[in-house]
């Protein structure tokens, strides 16, 4: 009689670990896209292509703030404003960017801040891990521009 009543006990035991072992698999290995901490904030430009990007003397960090209202996107650049449009496609990593329009005042950095702008429109895709907002294009694996939240 105390045989029926272990075999479920048993099963069980077998089960439970298979089950977690299942449920943590995933298809990729990148995090899921989580809206919730994209939109509505500001992220600071920390890298480049590659590149660490920093704070210019006396000025003020490049900046990046995707409205979840009415779909713009707009911050700081290392000389100017700007500001345009994105397209997020809810539940996957699709994220794209029109051109930014620009305040036109010129500095030092002004080379920097030309191919940010251009870098935005090729972005395809993003990723957040550990507070970082990575932007990818649809070629290279490594992220076009990286920022932090803040």
């Amino acid at each position: 009689m105390k045989t029926p009543r272990r075999l479920p006990v048993v099963l069980l035991a077998l089960l439970l670990p298979a089950s977690l072992l299942l449920g943590s698999c995933s298809k990729d290995h990148e995090p899921m896209p989580a809206p919730l901490y994209l939109l509505d904030q500001s992220w600071q430009l920390i890298e480049s292509e590659g590149k660490p990007v920093p704070v210019p003397v006396g000025g003020v960090a490049t900046s990046l703030t995707l409205s979840s209202v009415d779909n713009l996107s707009a911050g700081r650049a290392w000389c100017n404003q700007y500001g345009g449009q994105f397209m997020l496609v809810p539940g996957t990593s699709y994220l794209t960017f029109s051109g930014q329009a620009s305040t036109r005042a010129t500095c030092a950095e002004q080379k920097q801040e030309t191919r940010y702008l251009d870098l935005l429109p090729q972005v395809r895709r993003y990723t957040i891990s550990h507070r970082q907002l990575q932007l990818f294009d649809s070629e290279r694996p490594q992220p076009l521009l990286v920022f932090e939240g803040k």
